[in-house]
């Protein structure tokens, strides 16, 4: 009986070219959607940010020239020490780094070095340069953090009985400011990013109508204060405005934007901290195809094993052939196995050139692919012998094409290889358990990607059997009443 169905699906030369053409169609379809990765999304980007232009070393020789105390001479480093200790009291040398260091939390300081008679002098001249630095960085940062090295000589201990604390400043101010602009950054970094298609506008307005016309997916604006906000008080934001509806476009949009501002601030402000990964699963940039495809096999199997052997079946039954099989000697049982063993023997083909497919892409499995091989055969066994059960009841090809949607397509949504099933409201999580897939699943995710063995599989192996004995039980009570 076996080698007859075989060789009638043989010499049937249509039905075998769909029955190797469509899993091998549908898998490669399936692969190449799912190996590729989401690129060139349009993305608006309207950048207002002003390069802040800060010298705080400027901010500070500013605030000791408007002291009534102090008269400034500003010099360079070779002449700065000329006449310290008779026409010039105190020397300030401001360093080149001074701004960068004060925005990017390092340690800077200023040195300091007085010559005077007194003692009284000498403190005056410091208080005096310390607060004025204090107050220069205060007012250009909202914060202090700034030390003075100070180096002082005093000629005689004695204090003065009177006189004039006026004194005269040599400074030598060598800061280079730090002018910045982190929102051009953050779109230089982005225009060279291939996972984004940029789209420069020039207002706010524009960038909100490209997201509202569809042109855009997502839509980025930078207001003009970002940078200075964002060195000051670290409160700056961005504003994202998104297109939802097309969430796989969102989410890599906004993964590059957050790359692209990580990046910008640890170029600009030396900040932020990279994350020490360990995968204890798994490897990074798993593609989806690595990720679904061992549960994908099983998918398919089960599709084309219930479909072609649901009709095939009925078929058989419309021509007759069924009927006059009870004129034979075979059993009921023999029938029913007779036909399984065939129509196992096709799945099985069916999947092996599903697996080469997904190999091509991917070959996660072939390190497992002996645990794979009888989660597949006890899921086609299943599949066609309830098919062969359904058939009974069928009068028409049609009647088994609607068998579908309502025992495979809800399969593929709740057995958890795209959705994971907590997703599911609390009163409906029973439901994925009633499939067979969600068990072909639990086990093969354990054995391809969880290190499991056959025995951390056992509740899927024996779900799945039962789910075999089920099949063929209801196919033998089906040809027995008919």
């Amino acid at each position: 009986m076996v080698s007859r169905i075989i060789r009638q699906i043989r010499n049937d030369r249509r039905t075998l070219g769909l029955m190797i053409v469509a899993p091998m169609l549908a898998t490669l379809v399936y692969a190449v959607m799912f190996t590729e990765t989401v690129t060139d999304v349009p993305t608006a980007l309207c950048v207002d940010d002003i390069p802040w232009e800060l010298k705080i070393g400027d901010a500070i020789v500013e605030q000791l020239e408007q002291s009534e105390n102090v008269t400034v001479f500003r010099r360079d480093q070779t002449t700065a020490f000329d006449g310290l200790g008779t026409s010039i009291h105190a020397v300030l040398l401001i360093p080149m780094n001074l701004t960068e260091c004060l925005l990017t939390a390092k340690d800077t300081v200023l040195e300091l070095f007085v010559n005077v008679t007194t003692t009284p002098h000498a403190n005056f001249i410091r208080s005096l340069i310390a607060n004025a630095s204090v107050d220069a960085v205060t007012e250009s940062l909202g914060r202090t953090g700034l030390k003075i090295d100070p180096h002082i000589t005093v000629r005689s201990p004695s204090p003065p009985v009177s006189g004039d604390l006026s004194f005269n400043l040599s400074l030598v101010n060598a800061d280079i400011g730090l002018p910045i602009s982190i929102g051009d950054m953050i779109q230089d970094l982005l225009s060279r990013d291939n996972n984004v298609s940029l789209v420069s506008y020039s207002s706010l307005q524009e960038v909100i109508q490209s997201v509202e016309n569809r042109e855009c997916v997502v839509g980025i604006y930078i207001p003009a204060d970002f940078t200075k906000i964002l060195f000051i008080n670290g409160t700056s934001k961005l504003e994202v405005f998104v297109n939802a509806i097309e969430p796989s476009e969102v989410s890599t949009a906004l993964s590059s934007v957050r790359t692209a501002l990580g990046d910008a601030l640890r170029l600009s402000l030396d900040r932020g901290t990279d994350l020490q990964l360990t995968y204890i699963y798994g490897t990074a940039g798993m593609s989806m195809i690595e990720l679904a495809g061992p549960s994908v096999i099983g998918f398919l199997a089960l599709f084309f094993g219930f479909i072609i052997s649901g009709v095939f079946f009925l078929r058989e039954r419309q021509q007759g052939t069924l009927e006059r099989l009870r004129a034979s000697p075979l059993t009921d049982i023999e029938v029913v196995f007779g036909y399984t063993i065939a129509f196992i023997v096709v799945s099985l083909v069916q999947t092996t050139i599903i697996c080469m497919v997904i190999v091509y892409f991917s070959s996660t499995i072939l390190t497992t692919i002996w645990l794979l091989v009888p989660l597949v055969l006890l899921l086609v066994i299943g599949s066609v012998t309830l098919a062969m059960a359904a058939s009974y009841r069928m009068k028409t090809e049609l009647q088994v094409i609607q068998m579908i949607p309502l025992f495979i397509i809800p399969q593929i949504f709740l057995c958890g290889i795209f959705f994971p099933i907590s997703l599911l409201p609390s009163y409906l999580v029973f439901l994925p358990y009633l499939f067979p897939l969600t068990y072909y699943v639990m086990a093969v995710k354990s054995v391809t990607f969880f290190g499991g063995t056959i025995f951390d599989i056992i509740v899927p192996l024996i779900v799945l059997a039962l789910y075999s004995i089920l099949g063929i039980v209801a196919a033998i009570a089906g040809r027995s009443k008919k």
